[in-house]
């Protein structure tokens, strides 16, 4: 009921595809149920299949959760040391031509077979067995996309189930894990009271807060007073001095986060030309080049702090300084323990 409720639209394709696309939140969902030729068709009964499959998955909504379920008549087997991307180490039985077909098409669009996740007994994975019940193949598999491949959580096959069928039923259960969604993005920012240093600024600052002073009401006590007018002093130096972003590594300069700001800001423009590509690449070799150069002059800095501590006798900072800095910059040791 509740899937039926979901539901925006479906689309049979044909007599071998179907899609259903599914409302949730923060992604909608698309299902896809396909049914490959059987071994009696030929090989080009199965490329015009795979053709019109792929052209289906063209038109599928490109932010979508991708889900491919169906009787593949493919065996993908259990061996998947050249197809670890697409499948898990605990298939079933042998694999043949379609299978590998399959595993192909899988690694073209970033799928993962569900299957072939987990360890189970061989009844927990054939999905179809022959009338004489001598043979068994695991040809029903569930695909999805390679980023939600952690969020599969079980895939089985339930051979007691009454299906009226000599298909067995295939559950797997899916709980996607997202991340934390922000509205806005978060960026710690600090009031650098230095820059109360340049003319402009410091008259800006001294008008805003002579008016947020002339507004303060008589208070019934002292602390409330001094309460308002420590906010007075924080909103004129809020509204007149430029924020200042944190640094997470204390040498990144403000230069440097203006130019890594600069390669986020082209990272999320949805342009894969070859240009901006480039302009991307070059961007990041700039970032990295001017964070090194930060770090070296901070570390130069801090030495030259030491220097003058120990001069003027201020052992204390000097020390603290030398112990901050072997903590932030100790060696790598290798397995033999020589660094």
């Amino acid at each position: 009921m509740k899937a039926r409720k979901a539901l925006i639209g479906y689309n049979p394709v044909n007599s071998r595809i179907i899609t259903a696309r599914f409302n949730a939140a923060p992604f909608n969902i698309t299902v896809l149920h396909a049914y490959a030729p059987t071994s009696a068709c030929s090989d080009e009964d199965i490329e015009a299949f795979y053709n019109i499959l792929e052209d289906t998955l063209d038109k599928i909504h490109k932010k979508d959760v991708l889900i491919i379920t169906g009787d593949w008549n493919a065996k993908v087997g259990s061996e998947n040391t050249d197809w670890k991307k697409v499948m898990g180490r605990y298939g079933y039985g042998d694999r043949n031509e379609r299978g590998e077909r399959l595993l192909e098409f899988a690694t073209t669009h970033s799928l993962y077979i569900c299957n072939t996740k987990f360890e189970q007994k061989p009844q927990r994975k054939w999905t179809w067995a022959s009338p004489d019940g001598v043979h068994k193949n695991m040809i029903d598999l569930i695909l999805i996309q390679q980023r939600w491949k952690s969020s599969v959580i079980s895939c089985r096959t339930f051979q007691s189930a009454d299906i009226c069928s000599d298909h067995s039923l295939v559950l797997c259960n899916i709980r996607l894990r997202l991340k934390k969604m922000y509205n806005k993005p978060h960026l710690n920012t600090t009031i650098d009271v230095t820059q109360l240093k340049d003319d402009t600024i410091r008259r800006c600052y001294n008008i805003k807060l002579a008016g947020n002073i002339e507004r303060i009401q008589p208070a019934d006590n002292l602390s409330e007073h001094a309460r308002k007018i420590e906010s007075a002093i924080k909103e004129a130096a809020g509204t007149a001095i430029p924020a200042k972003r944190i640094a997470k590594k204390p040498w990144i300069s403000e230069e440097t986060l203006k130019i890594a700001e600069e390669k986020r800001k082209l990272k999320e423009v949805k342009d894969a030309s070859n240009v901006k590509m480039q302009e991307y690449k070059d961007l990041c070799k700039k970032v990295k080049k001017a964070a090194r150069k930060d770090k070296e002059s901070w570390i130069q800095k801090q030495c030259e702090e030491v220097e003058k501590g120990l001069e003027i006798g201020n052992t204390r900072q000097a020390y603290s300084l030398i112990k901050m800095l072997r903590r932030k910059f100790t060696p790598r040791i290798n397995v033999q323990g020589v660094s």
